[in-house]
């Protein structure tokens, strides 16, 4: 089958080893053209053809594209490639010569410090709460509704104590006065803070939340604009109440 569009020209393959494994890098599309396997590999038709020049090896990024867009063996051309002639003369590329263990030693021992200090310096994100639906009210002595009329940093919820471990649940629809705004909700003592998001109803859970005395703390940034709403905290296992300080 005739290839369209531009041809090539013949390469004479006893020219030398480059020479010969440009023409069967050639060889491998078969029909295909120059545009169409530039199309495949992202590159413009006239650097196809330059880059199948036998005059020099091409390079081994192209290679791999190009043979990858023809359908080929990768790994058995890029083993040829190395075994070229460098370009500008000299002996055939070999196997690589290995490195003396201590210098691999050393380069491990870089790299495990650096991802150490990297996991230091950067800190885990914070936990985001999930959007939700209005929640219907908490079932008696199993958690209670709550409400905020006015918050300008941070606020504490009454506590409660609880005989055994169990999962501690809270929806919490707060406006904020700027759009995009966020609050973040912690329990206490021990838990994690959570971020929520204004202006619609939203949910978290703090599992095996053990036995004792517990509150949570809702804050925000310290901007001097009011926050308000209401939510509910769930549990699975029977609280009771302890009046809030005033």
């Amino acid at each position: 089958m005739a290839r369209g569009g531009r041809r090539d020209r013949p390469i004479d393959r006893d020219a030398g080893p480059v020479a010969e494994f440009v023409d069967d890098l050639r060889r491998l599309r078969g029909a295909l053209s120059l545009q169409e396997i530039g199309d495949r590999m992202g590159y413009h038709s006239s650097t196809v053809s330059r880059r199948l020049s036998p005059g020099e090896r091409p390079p081994l990024d192209f290679v791999r594209a190009y043979v990858t867009a023809c359908g080929g063996d990768v790994e058995s051309w890029e083993e040829r490639w190395h075994a070229l002639e460098p370009e500008g003369g000299g002996p055939p590329v070999g196997p690589r010569r290995a490195r003396p263990w201590w210098i691999l030693a050393v380069a491990a021992a870089i790299a495990t410090a650096a991802v150490a200090a990297w996991l230091w310096i950067v800190p885990e994100p914070t936990p985001r709460a999930a959007p939700a639906t209005s929640p219907s009210p908490p079932a008696p002595s199993h958690g209670f509704t709550w409400q905020i009329e006015r918050m300008l940093s941070r606020l504490s919820s009454r506590t409660w104590s609880q005989p055994a471990a169990g999962r501690v649940e809270i929806w919490a629809n707060l406006s904020c006065p700027r759009p995009g705004g966020a609050y973040w909700i912690a329990l206490r003592p021990g838990g994690d803070p959570v971020r929520f998001a204004c202006g619609s109803w939203q949910y978290h859970q703090w599992p095996n939340v053990p036995a004792g005395i517990h509150h949570f703390e809702v804050w925000k940034d310290n901007d001097g604009l009011p926050l308000s709403g209401e939510g509910v905290l769930r549990s699975t296992i029977p609280i009771v109440e302890q009046p809030k300080a005033g």
